[in-house]
């Protein structure tokens, strides 16, 4: 056989697979599409709201030249008077981070994951070459990114912005994130299981993030050109396109794809480059019940967590006392961050909005630690562990405790970072850094709201179980886009963040908390109510 026939061979069935992997991820692709390209189109329309004159634009513009904490975050501000350059400034960081985790996910889930619960033995049994699983999930994955861009340049269009700014903003954050969908596939040889995969692909999209975000910290870092955001942004959409970034994006992924694809065709199903560690011939008395159990499989993946969390967190404090001096000259820019902060003491507000990051990111590791009961439940290991002298509640509180401790612990983390590195810069630790950790420690509540819709949906319903992941989809547009899209204060009242004080700007109230706590457990023990009653694997 010539190399060409082998490579050839390696893709048979992948048109086939690519038909399969459509239906499976037909509503996913278009939720995801609709909501991202619908919020962006909001986001375009509201700028002649909240910036309607060029003096009031420019403001922002020069504020945020003495701001590096915020140009850190968004990007930089490359075409303040157009609409179109305050669209791009403010979406294309966030929405390259969102759908590059959106597509990873994807990848490891039609690769991985697939291999885990032998769906992809199943699929190799017929008529399938060694790589078309990988190629498939990789254009799968391109697909969201595609429709998402086709979607954003019609609605972008639509409202009155250039079409070739519109294509190049929507190309833009596409071929960012297929940079981050093609070093996907790589992750999925690398790890032996799918949480491995999700873990090497998010730190990697998180660490991409932090580079981006030190360099738009300083002016002409090269740092920004070592990343597919720094890419994104200096596309400098609506300012002068650089269309050979988005051939960069494309490039830099096929080579990606490539490695991966040749790493996936030539390995045994189930292999890894980093195989799975012996276990030991006699087990630690700590994981002969469930809870300790779920500890050792969730530790390493909540360290990791709890790092990145004090290291962004670290980062934010590094910077915020100088974009505090920053936008005090900016009554809009004030006026915004004090309404997304819930205080009118400027340094407590954009400390409790840093926070707010952490608590919407604490809600995702909490949800994927839950949702691992769905797994074993689909996986079949949960019923071999029901086989024996373990009742539901037991084996079901392991990832329980895990998932709504470390995500407390994960804020935590993220306002201590803020705090110490912040404290230091003013001299003032204890206070600082207690008031940090206060702040953190009062999102936690709204925190487990979020995660006990998950517990509910587990029990009752666990067909929908991601319903998880739509509670923390609106929360973010309700917190951290409602202000923006002008919507009225009721329906950003239907997020639990919505009702949280905000101390410590603002004076301290308990009752809200309290209610939050309360809600939690209702939700939690008729989650619990529901498992115990329902069929496992449930039908």
């Amino acid at each position: 056989m010539t190399s060409s026939t082998r490579w050839q061979s390696a893709f048979t069935g992948t048109s086939t697979l690519i038909r399969l992997g459509l239906r499976r991820d037909r509503i996913r692709m278009g939720a995801w599409s609709i909501l991202l390209a619908g919020l962006l189109y909001g986001i375009a329309e509201s700028w002649d709201r909240l910036y309607p004159t060029a003096l009031s634009r420019q403001q922002l513009a020069a504020t945020l030249a003495l701001s590096p904490s915020l140009t850190a975050i968004l990007g930089p501000l490359f075409d303040p008077l157009s609409t179109g350059g305050l669209t791009t400034w403010r979406s294309i960081a966030g929405y390259t981070l969102i759908l590059g985790l959106v597509e990873c996910f994807v990848v490891v889930r039609h690769t991985r994951a697939d291999e885990q619960d032998g769906v992809a033995e199943l699929i190799d049994s017929g008529v399938v070459g060694a790589g078309a699983r990988a190629i498939c999930a990789l254009i799968i994955a391109n697909l969201y990114g595609l429709t998402f861009a086709l979607l954003t340049t019609v609605l972008l269009t639509a409202a009155g912005l250039p079409l070739t700014g519109s294509l190049a903003l929507a190309l833009a954050i596409a071929g960012a994130c297929a940079v981050f969908a093609s070093l996907s596939v790589v992750a999925a040889q690398v790890a032996h299981s799918s949480r491995g995969a999700n873990g090497i692909s998010g730190a990697a999209v998180a660490l991409f993030f932090a580079i981006s975000a030190v360099g738009n910290s300083t002016q002409n870092s090269p740092l920004i050109w070592l990343s597919p955001f720094g890419w994104a942004e200096q596309t400098r959409a609506f300012a002068g396109q650089r269309w050979w970034l988005i051939g960069l994006c494309v490039v830099v992924a096929a080579l990606l794809a490539a490695l991966g694809i040749s790493i996936a065709a030539n390995r045994d199903l189930g292999a890894s480059l980093i195989p799975a560690r012996l276990g030991r011939e006699v087990a630690s008395p700590h994981v002969a019940n469930p809870r300790g159990l779920a500890w050792r499989i969730d530790r390493t993946w909540l360290m990791w967590w709890l790092i990145g969390a004090l290291l962004l967190g670290a980062l934010e404090g590094s910077i915020l006392n100088t974009s505090l001096d920053a936008m005090t000259s900016n009554p809009a820019l004030l006026k915004l961050i004090e309404s997304l902060g819930g205080s009118t003491n400027l340094a407590a507000a954009f400390i409790v909005l840093m926070i707010g990051i952490f608590a919407l990111a604490a809600c995702g590791y909490g949800i994927a630690t839950i949702l691992r009961l769905r797994q074993d439940e689909l996986s079949g290991r949960a019923e071999l562990e029901l086989s024996t002298a373990i009742t539901r509640t037991s084996w079901a509180s392991g990832h329980l405790l895990t998932g709504y401790i470390g995500s407390a612990l994960v804020v935590l983390a993220g306002g201590l970072g803020i705090g110490l590195v912040y404290a230091g810069s003013i001299g003032q630790v204890s206070t600082s850094v207690g008031h940090a950790a206060g702040a953190a420690l009062i999102t936690v509540p709204a925190v487990w709201v979020v995660l006990g819709v998950t517990v509910m949906a587990l029990g009752i319903t666990p067909h929908w179980s991601f319903v998880g992941w739509i509670v923390l989809a609106w929360c973010v547009i309700a917190g951290w886009f409602g202000v923006i899209l002008g919507l009225p204060e009721w329906i950003l009242k239907t997020s639990p963040f919505g009702h949280l004080p905000g101390w410590p700007g603002a004076p301290m109230n308990w009752v809200p908390d309290l209610i939050l706590l309360v809600i939690t457990a209702l939700l939690l023990v008729s989650g619990l109510y529901g498992l115990k009653r329902r069929d496992i694997p449930a039908s």
